[in-house]
């Protein structure tokens, strides 16, 4: 459940007069985990939460769904019309100047922006300015606790375990080409099954061309097989089924031979140069107590491939913010498909990964997960990380 002082302290500082949580049809997905809403419940009706710096917050909800927010410890409006929302909407905003709600100007940062342009165009016609949440939210959402960074180690070094034996599999299979991607993906939830962890979405598996598709999912029926002298990459990841869990995150490459090219030796270097200099910006500026920005770690590994001749094939930011779903609404490390501002705080954690795919050729990803705890201080979970492309003999 939101933190509704921590919410409250955060608009003082912020010299914001009040939050408005939007929310129709699910179109608002944060608004539903703040508030812990039934995630199987049929909403229909639009609601808001009405945060003010001071005092009570107030839910204004639909009559005919009135049932749906019995459980929530706010006072409560209700409407049954079109004048009577808008009429207390009015009532709620009053005389502020500047309120938040799920909004990012230009659409930066898509990840927090719900508020639909008519409900913007009806607040801004009352002369206020919206604020984006942005940083409200990363405070009141993306924030892990003592309990879930503990969890999150213990998921994260399974993962890595899993990720080995995965290769170690995909190897012994190659020499006889027996196998799939599609039979290595499952191979990989069967491990999973068996350290009860959960994921949202099978594992990605790829191997030779298909690895330049940073989002190539196997299937049943139209998977490549492995064989030898090939590449394979496999991105992972998962959360264990204790309540509240996060994701851990990885991805590894591995060559299904004794003789890599030398031009996939190389780019794998670079790659893991990137992705160590991220890494030593985060450690850097949290070490000094400065400072760290979305976007600045995005620069340090892209500028990395860049120099080396290889930015146009780096197709996606470096990393993305991870919760208890594998993205976050927290800080990315993204200065390429959007320019995240939002500083890098403590109790949160993020994916680094940076990749060059060579179309119709190959690719190369490299992926941990960052945790900053409480006190600043960084972590890898699931350290020690690749630190040179792996070579099975086949």
């Amino acid at each position: 459940m939101i933190n509704i002082p921590l919410a409250q302290r955060l608009l003082t500082q912020h010299s914001i007069d009040g939050w408005l949580l939007y929310d129709f049809r699910r179109s608002n997905p944060i608004v539903h985990r703040l508030l812990n809403l039934d995630p199987t419940a049929h909403y229909t009706r639009r609601f808001a939460l009405w945060i003010p710096p001071m005092g009570e917050p107030t839910l204004l909800i639909s009559r005919i769904e009135a049932h749906l927010f019995e459980c929530l410890p706010f006072a409560k409006r209700y409407y049954v019309d079109r004048n009577q929302w808008y009429h207390t909407l009015k009532e709620f905003i009053g005389n502020s100047k500047r309120i938040a709600a799920e909004y990012s100007p230009f659409g930066q940062l898509p990840s927090v922006s719900f508020l639909d342009a008519g409900t913007a165009e009806y607040i801004r016609a009352l002369g206020v300015e919206i604020i984006s949440s942005a940083d409200l939210v990363q405070h009141l959402e993306a924030v892990w606790t003592e309990e879930q960074i503990k969890d999150n180690h213990t998921t994260a070094q399974l993962l890595r375990n899993i990720m080995l034996e995965t290769i170690h599999y995909a190897a012994d299979l190659a020499r006889n080409s027996k196998a799939t991607e599609y039979d290595i993906q499952q191979f990989i939830l069967r491990a999973f099954s068996s350290h009860s962890l959960t994921t949202d979405h099978a594992p990605i598996v790829a191997v030779g061309v298909n690895t330049a598709n940073p989002h190539y999912e196997p299937h049943p029926h139209n998977s490549e097989s492995l064989h030898r002298n090939t590449l394979l990459l496999v991105d992972m990841w998962a959360k264990s089924s204790q309540p509240n869990a996060t994701y851990a995150d990885i991805t590894w490459v591995a060559w299904l031979g004794s003789s890599p090219p030398e031009i996939v030796r190389s780019i794998c270097h670079i790659v893991i140069a990137a992705r160590d200099a991220a890494i030593a910006l985060v450690s850097k500026r949290f070490t000094a107590e400065e400072p760290v920005y979305g976007y600045e770690v995005d620069d340090a590994a892209r500028n990395i491939i860049t120099e080396a001749g290889y930015g146009e094939y780096f197709i996606h930011r470096t990393g993305h913010n991870i919760g208890t779903e594998v993205h976050g609404f927290g800080a990315n490390m993204d200065n390429f498909e959007s320019q995240d501002t939002r500083r890098i705080i403590p109790g949160t954690s993020f994916s680094i990964e940076p990749g060059i795919y060579v179309p119709g050729q190959f690719g190369i990803r490299s992926e941990c997960n960052i945790v900053i705890d409480h006190k600043g201080n960084v972590h890898i979970p699931s350290a020690p990380l690749q630190d040179d492309l792996i070579v099975c003999e086949v």
